[in-house]
């Protein structure tokens, strides 16, 4: 019997999301899950965007680089014949992890820690706490 249903990774290409991404379908094989990719383009602190098209184009542009991050995820996948969802939001990555859980009752999250998540130990603490599903770190 499953019990993990749908796997959240948030993947950003790094080793440790390649880490963490690794596991989540190593997961969704044994449990025969669902797999969600989330990458969030993410603005820390304050912006103050210069003009409304200049900031239009500025997202769109890091949204689309972020579907191509997600790319990798989805050719890990497909090698172990795992369908996998992606999504791009964009946002503060641990309230737009959360949100993600909550709409697609998510069941598990996988995430890698590393040098680049290293710097943002509070939100993973905030992540942790929030997330009403289990949340599994790799690195």
């Amino acid at each position: 019997m499953a019990v993990f249903k749908k796997i959240l990774v948030p993947y950003d290409g790094s080793p440790a999301s390649d880490s963490a991404a690794e596991k989540a379908i190593s997961l969704a094989v044994d449990q025969d899950a669902e797999l969600i990719g989330l990458k969030v383009v993410a603005f820390e602190g304050e912006v103050i965007p210069p003009s409304d098209q200049l900031w239009n184009t500025i997202v769109e542009d890091l949204q689309e680089r972020a579907r191509k991050t997600l790319g990798g995820l989805a050719r890990m996948a497909d090698k172990k014949g795992v369908p996998v969802t992606l999504e791009v939001k964009v946002g503060y990555v641990e309230e737009e992890i959360v949100s993600l859980v909550n709409s697609q009752n998510v069941d598990l999250i996988v995430m890698g820690i590393g040098d680049r998540i290293g710097m943002h130990r509070v939100s993973i603490r905030r992540l942790v706490t929030d997330s009403p599903c289990p949340v599994m770190m790799t690195h």
